[in-house]
Protein backbone atom coordinates (compact mmCIF):
# COMPACT_ATOMS: atom_id res chain seq x y z
CA UNK A 1 0.00 0.00 0.00
CA UNK A 2 1.20 3.39 -0.58
CA UNK A 3 -0.01 5.13 2.33
CA UNK A 4 0.28 2.06 4.25
CA UNK A 5 -1.60 1.81 7.56
CA UNK A 6 0.88 2.17 10.09
CA UNK A 7 1.67 5.98 8.45
CA UNK A 8 -2.49 6.25 9.27
CA UNK A 9 -1.54 4.89 12.65
CA UNK A 10 1.50 6.99 13.33
CA UNK A 11 -0.74 10.64 11.84
CA UNK A 12 -3.92 9.32 14.62
CA UNK A 13 -1.72 9.50 17.24
CA UNK A 14 -2.02 12.12 20.43
CA UNK A 15 1.02 12.08 21.73
CA UNK A 16 5.07 10.58 21.84
CA UNK A 17 4.74 9.42 25.19
CA UNK A 18 1.11 8.31 25.77
CA UNK A 19 -0.05 4.62 25.47
CA UNK A 20 -2.63 4.80 23.12
CA UNK A 21 -5.10 2.13 22.33
CA UNK A 22 -6.88 3.55 19.40
CA UNK A 23 -5.48 0.71 17.63
CA UNK A 24 -5.55 -2.90 16.83
CA UNK A 25 -2.04 -3.87 17.32
CA UNK A 26 -1.54 -1.30 20.54
CA UNK A 27 -4.49 -2.83 22.39
CA UNK A 28 -3.56 -6.65 21.02
CA UNK A 29 0.17 -5.28 22.72
CA UNK A 30 -1.11 -4.18 25.40
CA UNK A 31 -3.44 -7.12 26.28
CA UNK A 32 -0.18 -9.19 25.72
CA UNK A 33 1.70 -7.48 27.77
CA UNK A 34 -1.13 -7.25 30.58
CA UNK A 35 -0.83 -11.48 30.44
CA UNK A 36 2.80 -11.46 30.52
CA UNK A 37 3.35 -13.27 27.20
CA UNK A 38 6.61 -12.75 25.87
CA UNK A 39 6.42 -11.88 21.69
CA UNK A 40 8.73 -15.15 21.11
CA UNK A 41 5.80 -16.75 22.95
CA UNK A 42 2.99 -15.71 21.59
CA UNK A 43 4.09 -15.87 18.53
CA UNK A 44 5.09 -19.74 18.61
CA UNK A 45 1.14 -20.01 19.78
CA UNK A 46 -0.27 -18.10 16.90
CA UNK A 47 1.97 -20.17 14.40
CA UNK A 48 3.85 -16.86 13.17
CA UNK A 49 7.49 -15.27 13.53
CA UNK A 50 8.03 -12.41 15.74
CA UNK A 51 8.39 -10.18 12.67
CA UNK A 52 4.50 -11.02 11.91
CA UNK A 53 3.68 -10.62 15.68
CA UNK A 54 5.74 -7.19 15.75
CA UNK A 55 3.87 -5.49 12.62
CA UNK A 56 0.39 -6.89 13.79
CA UNK A 57 1.34 -5.20 17.21
CA UNK A 58 2.49 -1.79 15.06
CA UNK A 59 -0.14 -1.75 12.63
CA UNK A 60 2.31 -2.01 9.74
CA UNK A 61 0.16 -4.43 7.88
CA UNK A 62 2.10 -3.47 4.73
CA UNK A 63 4.59 -6.51 6.23
CA UNK A 64 1.71 -8.95 6.35
CA UNK A 65 1.51 -10.87 3.31
CA UNK A 66 -1.97 -9.34 2.80
CA UNK A 67 -4.92 -8.14 4.32
CA UNK A 68 -6.60 -11.15 4.45
CA UNK A 69 -3.73 -12.68 6.39
CA UNK A 70 -3.85 -10.05 8.32
CA UNK A 71 -7.26 -10.12 9.14
CA UNK A 72 -6.69 -13.77 10.10
CA UNK A 73 -3.67 -12.96 12.38
CA UNK A 74 -5.84 -10.60 14.14
CA UNK A 75 -8.59 -12.63 14.98
CA UNK A 76 -6.53 -15.85 16.33
CA UNK A 77 -4.66 -12.78 18.47
CA UNK A 78 -7.71 -11.75 19.73
CA UNK A 79 -8.99 -15.52 20.54
CA UNK A 80 -5.42 -16.79 21.90
CA UNK A 81 -5.88 -13.38 24.36
CA UNK A 82 -9.49 -14.39 25.12
CA UNK A 83 -10.28 -10.94 23.87
CA UNK A 84 -13.71 -9.81 22.09
CA UNK A 85 -13.08 -10.22 18.27
CA UNK A 86 -15.89 -7.53 16.32
CA UNK A 87 -14.02 -4.64 18.41
CA UNK A 88 -10.81 -4.94 17.02
CA UNK A 89 -11.94 -6.18 13.90
CA UNK A 90 -14.09 -3.33 13.12
CA UNK A 91 -11.39 -1.11 13.75
CA UNK A 92 -8.76 -2.93 11.68
CA UNK A 93 -11.57 -3.10 8.52
CA UNK A 94 -11.46 0.98 9.55
CA UNK A 95 -7.98 1.33 8.88
CA UNK A 96 -7.63 -1.08 5.87
CA UNK A 97 -10.79 1.23 3.78
CA UNK A 98 -8.66 4.29 4.97
CA UNK A 99 -5.87 3.16 3.54
CA UNK A 100 -7.74 1.86 0.37
CA UNK A 101 -9.51 4.82 0.00
CA UNK A 102 -5.84 6.88 0.03
CA UNK A 103 -4.30 4.66 -2.31
CA UNK A 104 -7.00 5.47 -4.60
CA UNK A 105 -6.87 9.23 -4.10
CA UNK A 106 -3.23 9.09 -4.96
CA UNK A 107 -3.24 6.88 -7.92
CA UNK A 108 -4.02 8.50 -11.63
CA UNK A 109 -6.08 6.81 -13.11
CA UNK A 110 -4.92 5.28 -16.49
CA UNK A 111 -6.23 6.21 -19.49
CA UNK A 112 -7.52 3.00 -21.40
CA UNK A 113 -6.78 2.73 -24.98
CA UNK A 114 -8.86 3.36 -27.48
CA UNK A 115 -9.55 1.29 -30.87
CA UNK A 116 -7.92 4.22 -32.59
CA UNK A 117 -4.80 3.77 -30.28
CA UNK A 118 -4.83 0.38 -30.77
CA UNK A 119 -5.12 0.65 -34.73
CA UNK A 120 -2.61 3.64 -34.53
CA UNK A 121 0.23 1.42 -33.63
CA UNK A 122 -0.51 -1.31 -36.32
CA UNK A 123 -0.63 1.93 -38.91
CA UNK A 124 3.05 2.67 -37.80
CA UNK A 125 3.89 -0.64 -37.38
CA UNK A 126 2.94 -1.36 -41.16
CA UNK A 127 4.24 2.41 -42.32
CA UNK A 128 7.75 1.22 -40.94
CA UNK A 129 7.66 -2.32 -43.05
CA UNK A 130 6.73 -1.26 -46.00
CA UNK A 131 9.16 1.82 -46.32
CA UNK A 132 11.46 -0.82 -45.12
CA UNK A 133 10.74 -3.00 -47.86
CA UNK A 134 10.02 -0.36 -50.49
CA UNK A 135 14.50 0.60 -49.63
CA UNK A 136 15.64 -2.88 -50.26
CA UNK A 137 13.94 -3.40 -53.05
CA UNK A 138 15.18 -0.08 -54.55
CA UNK A 139 18.67 -0.69 -53.46
CA UNK A 140 18.78 -4.21 -54.51
CA UNK A 141 17.35 -3.52 -57.83
CA UNK A 142 18.91 -0.53 -58.19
Amino acid sequence: MSNDLSEVIENAEPGAGEVDLSSPGARLRAERERQGFDEEELADKLHITRHYLRAIEEDAYDKLPGVVFARGYIRNYCLLLEMPTEPLMTMFEGLVEIARKEKEAESVPRRKLTRADRNQRWLGLSLLVFVSLFGILWFVNG
